[in-house]
């Protein structure tokens, strides 16, 4: 599916383009900073930040070639030294951590995960739709998270 770009419009077919143009970012940053701590129930800046994410997301895997995302981010982990790794992994685990029973199993999370590990999961990736599935199973509060974790080490 190609959408032809056209002036004023979103060029989907153009790398990055979606993210430069989104104006949704900003107010996203500003729910992020304003929002109250949170109640057990998400909030709303957590389910705006969510659904919006999830959007991106589910776009993202609809215009990626799954086999070669899955190769790209495999030779990236393999070439990763275990420790940086260890680093990394430590940091995403404490937001990861609260997915889901059946997600953290599916995907074998626990908090002494390996890369090999890791790989694996990627690796065993079948279909867009499972990956849309996955991405539906993921709690706004969680990804609200990943996103103050993405923010904080830009």
């Amino acid at each position: 599916m190609t959408i032809k770009p056209q002036e004023g419009k979103i060029n989907l077919t153009k790398k990055g383009d979606l993210l430069r143009k989104a104006k949704i970012i900003p107010l996203l940053i500003i729910i992020f900073l304003f929002q109250k701590p949170a109640p057990a129930e998400a909030t709303v800046g957590e389910k705006l930040i969510g659904v919006t994410v999830k959007g991106i997301a589910k776009l993202v895997v609809t215009m990626t070639d799954i086999d070669k995302a899955k190769k790209r981010f495999s030779d990236k982990l393999r070439d990763m030294d275990n420790e940086k790794f260890r680093v990394k992994y430590a940091r995403l685990y404490e937001v990861i951590k609260d997915l889901p029973g059946d997600l953290k199993t599916v995907y074998r999370i626990t908090p002494d995960m390996t890369k090999e590990q890791m790989i694996k999961n990627i690796e065993s990736v079948n279909s867009k739709k499972e990956m849309y599935r996955t991405i539906n199973r993921i709690p706004d509060r969680t990804i609200t998270e990943l996103l103050k974790l993405y923010l904080a080490n830009r």
